[in-house]
């Protein structure tokens, strides 16, 4: 789910960036409002990264318990 999510954001950021490009504007007030979704979108991105590496150390942890519960029942 949040790879999905930050593949979202990083598209929506070039799909922004490239219509800019065709469109050729120089507004300052543009560029600053790009720049803000661009950290915007970068922070959101970090955010999902660290909350799927959590998720996937939780589910490695639950299934080294299941397995040590496993293993001491056929002990």
């Amino acid at each position: 789910m949040a790879n999905k999510i930050a593949f979202a954001l990083v598209f929506s950021l070039v799909l922004v960036l490239s219509i800019s490009s065709v469109v050729g504007t120089t507004d300052s007030t543009f560029d600053q409002g790009m720049q803000q979704f661009a950290k915007s979108a970068s922070s959101k991105a970090k955010s999902a990264s660290n909350a799927a590496s959590d998720a996937m150390e939780d589910a490695k942890d639950a299934t080294k318990s299941w397995a040590d519960w496993v293993k001491d029942k056929f002990d």
